[in-house]
């Protein structure tokens, strides 16, 4: 198992019990804590992220005001 933890660099593992046959995956514990909200009943409100995908676009350069431009992208077309 530890070899192959180290020829993955940091990937998910499957491995595979020898007696049972039944499959896992090994992830590194970072990989885990993104995905362990998919592993519960709780309901996720993507309004929850609004904040940090604001965040997340502004630090890329989206804030810019040279950006205000594709605000109105569409707005030199005709209307129907």
């Amino acid at each position: 198992m530890r070899q192959a933890l180290r020829d993955t660099s940091g990937m998910p593992v499957k491995v595979e019990d020898d007696q049972s046959h039944e499959e896992y995956v090994l992830l590194p514990m970072p990989v885990y804590d993104r995905l362990a909200a998919l592993f519960t009943d709780e309901r996720f409100d993507v309004a929850d992220t609004y904040a940090v995908q604001s965040a997340a676009a502004g630090a890329a350069g989206w804030d810019d005001p040279e950006m205000d431009v594709y605000d109105d992208y569409d707005a030199h077309r005709p209307e129907r």
